[in-house]
């Protein structure tokens, strides 16, 4: 792999990992365009991780009430406390007890399967058939916005779902957000709520997975050059994308991407 196609592809994840429509599928696919046949692991998470600064950029409101909610709730969780001083505190310490929810089937899933989904990485009727499979989830999740009135609150079983989401969306093709915001949407939670929450979700996933990686990756001089045209080009255009993404959200019009999806899928796999 070039600068050229680094910055190619960085593009692309910036373009894809918020979009619904799979950066890991579109990821393989340019992969297998440009003539890279083995797997580019390393390179995968560097553009994650330049997604990751994004998410932190654009919901850093968000993780400062989580970190401050949490730290006033663990003062004043002591004998001779109030019950009220901890409910004071409890909407930022709530959201962090979701995410830890719902990372813990991430984790399992990712750790337990992770050769497996590895070896993925490189089959694009794999990617095809993840990226029909988000069609699907992305036109099923616009019917419950019109018969249930929207919840504004986290329940146990919300995390757990699209936790689990989020844990099968490793597989190529399969759209994290895609996957995770119909989740929640399906559950029947508010259309802003759902999207905040799938993003909060992913940032102990992506960083999880980066330190698993960097833990026994060695690239040289030529390849760092590659890694950060990447991971420069994904923050900058993840974040453009991401800001996009919340617009077509709580407009309802998730599903408008399926159409792409169920196209590229098919594409892949005739092709493939």
């Amino acid at each position: 792999m070039n600068v050229f196609q680094g910055l190619c592809l960085g593009v692309l994840q910036g373009l894809t990992e918020f979009l619904p429509v799979s950066s890991s599928g579109h990821l393989v696919l340019a992969q297998h365009f440009f003539g890279i046949r083995e797997s580019q692991l390393f390179f995968d998470v560097a553009v994650h991780t330049g997604t990751l600064v994004a998410v932190v950029l654009v919901f850093r409101h968000d993780l400062l009430e989580i970190l401050r909610d949490s730290f006033r709730t663990l003062q004043h969780y002591c004998p001779g406390r109030s019950q009220a001083s901890v409910e004071q505190y409890g909407r930022g310490t709530r959201l962090a007890a979701m995410i830890v929810i719902g990372s813990v089937p991430t984790a399992v899933i990712g750790l337990l399967f992770r050769e497996a989904f590895e070896r993925a990485f490189s089959s694009p009727t794999v990617a095809g058939l993840g990226l029909w499979l988000t069609a699907l989830l992305l036109l099923w999740s616009r019917w419950p916005l019109r018969k249930h009135s929207a919840r504004n609150t986290l329940h146990f079983i919300d995390a757990l779902l699209v936790g689990l989401a989020q844990g099968a969306a490793i597989t190529p093709g399969l759209s994290r957000s895609g996957s995770t915001i119909a989740t929640g949407l399906l559950r029947g939670l508010d259309a802003d709520l759902a999207f905040r929450f799938s993003f909060l979700l992913s940032l102990p996933a992506i960083f999880g997975a980066s330190v698993l990686e960097l833990r026994h990756v060695g690239v040289d001089y030529l390849q760092w050059q590659v890694v950060a045209a990447g991971f420069f080009s994904a923050l900058v255009v993840g974040w453009l994308a991401l800001r996009l993404l919340r617009a077509v959200v709580s407009k309802g019009k998730l599903f408008y991407f399926a159409p792409y999806c169920a196209l590229l899928g098919t594409l892949a796999l005739i092709f493939s």
